[in-house]
């Protein structure tokens, strides 16, 4: 399998602001929302961001402690 980086980068700052807002809400299953779709999608491209570690961060400062590659 393949790395789709056009797909990445097209996508990484769509997500990035995505999570954003998501966490302004500080709505547990809006953020839980995001990460489940950054995951899924970060699957298909073929490789996660650098910066996934920020997606972690988000789920576990609403309380949620789970593994994102779980979600």
């Amino acid at each position: 399998m393949s790395i789709d980086y056009a797909r990445m980068n097209r996508v990484g700052p769509k997500q990035k602001a995505a999570l954003t807002r998501a966490i302004k809400t500080k709505d547990p299953e809006k953020i839980v929302a995001v990460c489940k779709a950054a995951v899924q999608e970060w699957n298909e491209i073929g490789a996660w961001r650098d910066d996934w570690h920020r997606w972690q961060i988000a789920l576990s400062d609403v309380g949620i402690y789970t593994d994102l590659r779980d979600l």
